[in-house]
């Protein structure tokens, strides 16, 4: 007890120091991130970018105050470096995975495939963009289930963007009976297509017949919306066509057979073969 006692008492200014030090540095980082965080400049950087530049500034500003506490402790600055530098290196090794998906997030922001907000599908996985961070990408699907990607993955893969341009084009078939004629059934659609307020006049909508089937017409419809509205006028679309085949009775032929049963017939020797 009287050895750690003069110990101490031996540093404890030293203990002061590191005391003081790590509590103001520890308080000003926090004061420094707040301010950059609810800064009008960072207001003004896509959420994209200033999402992975908080964080990375957060830990460059972590490890600088990790290094000068440890020189208030009186640790060798260079040596603590050096060893840091081994440590680094090893760590680097066994994190490589980790790396890749730091390079990732780079070229995500460089390369601006999609940026917060925007929905897309990668990887088998759809949703919008709620965050880029350094080492994954976390996006949330529609029914709110929040997915994590690492960035790596995503550089490397296939990425379908839905949002990123402001218009996007719907594209449907509809089956009519062989029974109704073609200009009927294309004036119907048409006149669908022409009445509702939410799809584009231009680009002009497409609507013709494009199979010969079976037991149906079927008929080319693309029309082209805002991309908000892409799917309230996709449902209204299927309900509407519905109820204007009725009331113009064009009929919607769904697939059937007719099935012939042959008997045998019977005369006095048994049945015939």
């Amino acid at each position: 007890m009287n050895s750690i006692l003069k110990l101490i008492t031996d540093n404890m200014n030293n203990i002061v120091k590191f005391i003081i030090v790590a509590l103001v540095g520890f308080i000003f980082i926090k004061i420094l991130m707040f301010i950059f965080n609810k800064s009008k400049v960072i207001e003004k950087i896509d959420p994209t970018v200033s999402g992975f530049l908080s964080g990375l500034i957060k830990f460059l500003l972590y490890a600088s105050y990790i290094i000068i506490i440890l020189g208030v402790l009186g640790v060798p600055i260079t040596t603590f470096i050096a060893m840091i530098s081994a440590v680094g290196l090893a760590i680097a090794l066994a994190l490589q995975g980790n790396l890749a998906n730091f390079a990732g997030a780079i070229m995500i922001l460089i390369s601006k495939p999609f940026i917060v907000g925007e929905y897309i599908e990668c990887d088998k996985n759809s949703g919008t963009v709620t965050e880029i961070k350094m080492l994954f990408t976390q996006i949330m699907t529609v029914d709110n289930r929040k997915i994590i990607i690492p960035n790596s993955k995503i550089v490397n893969s296939s990425i379908i963007n839905y949002t990123s341009e402001n218009i996007r084009r719907i594209d449907l078939v509809f089956s009519a009976s062989y029974d109704s004629t073609v200009e009927k059934v294309k004036k119907v659609l048409n006149e669908i297509a022409k009445n509702h307020d939410k799809i584009l006049s231009e680009p002009e909508p497409l609507i013709r017949l494009i199979k010969h089937g079976d037991n149906a017409l079927d008929y080319d419809f693309k029309v082209w919306v805002d991309t908000n509205d892409f799917w309230p006028v996709l449902y209204d679309l299927q309900e509407t066509v519905r109820e204007k085949f009725e009331e113009n009775e064009i009929e919607i032929p769904f697939p059937q057979r007719d099935i012939y049963i042959k008997y045998p017939e019977k005369n006095s020797n048994g049945p015939k073969q």
